[in-house]
């Protein structure tokens, strides 16, 4: 009996996760939770460095960073959540995969060659955002 009520209950769980998977827009499953949120950002320019602060709390603030090609770029990460999947930054076009624990930042430096996309992520790819990078004119 106990069998029976430990498959009912993980064909539960199933379903649940499947729902949130499946949200309205073609979104992620946190999206629809505060997966993606805040508006889009410009990285300031400071002394020829492209700069931009995102925040972690249940998704990405900003979840879009535009910046140009060509001139370095300094992301800073900062978490302000105490659980969920935040805790992992992953920007696999950079070959960046690193912790970053609540309260705390990390910073990612690298100079963009070309236009183009460059997605990141949370460890779990629940959490989304992207950097824009567009020709320098």
């Amino acid at each position: 009996m106990q069998i029976n009520n430990l498959l009912t209950w993980a064909g539960v769980a199933t379903l649940i996760v499947a729902a949130f998977a499946a949200a309205p827009g073609g979104q992620n499953c946190c999206a629809g939770m505060g997966g993606q949120s805040g508006p889009d950002a410009k990285a300031t320019v400071v002394k020829g460095v492209q700069k931009a602060t995102v925040t972690i709390n249940g998704g990405y603030s900003p979840s879009t960073i535009q910046v140009v090609a060509g001139k370095p770029v300094e992301l800073t990460f900062t978490r302000t959540e105490k659980s969920g999947c935040g805790g992992e930054v992953v920007i696999k076009g950079l070959k960046y995969d690193k912790q970053v624990a609540t309260g705390k930042s990390i910073v990612v430096k690298f100079t963009p060659k070309t236009a183009g996309e460059i997605p990141f992520t949370c460890g779990m790819g629940m959490l989304s955002g992207k950097i824009v990078v567009t020709r320098a004119k």
